[in-house]
């Protein structure tokens, strides 16, 4: 088990009651985002073909499809929902790739790496420009709303991110806005979504949104602390990348301020090297656990996730809600 990230219980629901509950559509989401991905613009099918077979977790996807069944919604466009928010989601990884330089991603060399950045950039602009247009398809302009407004936030998030790379000041306020910018803002518009489309009320709409944002900061949580904590050949790349490539979380922000002279010095000379040439990751782990950075962040993750499942509890009991309730659980005690 990872150091700061505790196992779930056993008698929750996993994996295998999402798949009983909604498998068939996450199947479904699955070839839509296949048929999105091709082109008959060569460079675009080759590059779609690239980014289809590196899979993901579908997190979002199972989100969408999970709360539009909550609210009782029978149609068919929950499926092409759940592909415009992986698109989405997908797009900002490939921008975020460039960004970083990164290497790899989940596993195999990035979509840089293979196609050069020019590209790239381009071919997530492509992803994002694609995702509106198989929105409009819902013929629901507030969808398109939020989608825009999911993705206005994200950039947000990454301008904030690149503004305060290579600094050993960042704030715990500012991890948390990227936090919710970055990945929090599009849970919130994937439950937010999903409620318009099963044309729920306004209160009910903001209620998953409350819900998506608590649930999405406690899953980015937990990223940052797989980051520091993960396996390698488990999290499919290098650990504590973050740190590597620039940019602080919310355990190396508290190290920072909770840690001795060593460990300050030893994290600004990670952040200005991009390597534990000067400073070993060993160290480095050893004091986050001293001054229990960790278990700090495990525990406020665990709060958001408590907030979401204190929303869910609000609505009406059956099989969907008790796959969401388990929802958090099933993100933030995970390995990778």
């Amino acid at each position: 088990m990872n150091e700061g990230v505790r196992q779930r219980s056993g008698s929750v629901p996993g994996l295998a009651e999402v798949a009983a509950l909604i498998g068939p559509k996450l199947a479904a989401v699955e070839i839509e985002l296949q048929r999105n991905l091709r082109s008959e613009f060569g460079p675009i099918d080759d590059a779609g073909r690239y980014l289809a077979e590196g899979g993901g977790k579908r997190v979002r996807p199972a989100l969408v499809l999970l709360t539009t069944g909550l609210l009782g919604y029978t149609g068919e466009q929950d499926v092409l929902l759940g592909a415009v928010y992986e698109f989405i989601h997908t797009a900002t990884l490939v921008h975020d790739d460039i960004i970083d330089e990164a290497e790899t991603r989940r596993g195999r060399p990035s979509l840089n790496r293979v196609y050069g950045n020019h590209f790239t950039v381009l071919i997530g602009d492509y992803l994002y420009i694609r995702s509106m247009n198989m929105a409009l398809v819902a013929g629901k302009l507030r969808l398109i709303e939020i989608l825009a407004e999911a993705a206005e936030r994200m950039i947000e998030g990454e301008i904030l991110a690149h503004r305060l790379r290579g600094r050993s000041d960042v704030s715990r306020e500012q991890h948390m806005q990227i936090v919710q910018r970055k990945t929090a803002w599009l849970f919130a518009g994937c439950c937010r979504a999903a409620a318009v489309l099963a044309g729920a009320s306004e209160r009910v709409e903001n209620d998953l949104a409350r819900f998506g944002m608590s649930l999405g900061i406690a899953f980015q949580l937990v990223d940052d602390l797989l980051d520091l904590t993960a396996d390698e050949r488990q999290l499919g790349k290098p650990v504590a990348s973050d740190l590597r490539e620039g940019r602080l979380t919310l355990p190396l922000i508290d190290l920072l301020e909770r840690g001795g002279p060593e460990e300050r010095e030893g994290v600004r000379r990670v952040l200005e090297d991009g390597s534990f040439e000067r400073y070993s990751f060993a160290k480095l782990r050893a004091g986050l656990e001293r001054y229990e950075c960790l278990e700090a962040s495990r525990r406020l993750a665990e709060q958001e996730a408590e907030a979401a499942r204190q929303i869910m509890r609000g609505f009406p009991a059956g099989a969907y809600r008790d796959l969401l309730l388990a929802l958090p659980d099933m993100l933030i005690y995970r390995d990778k």
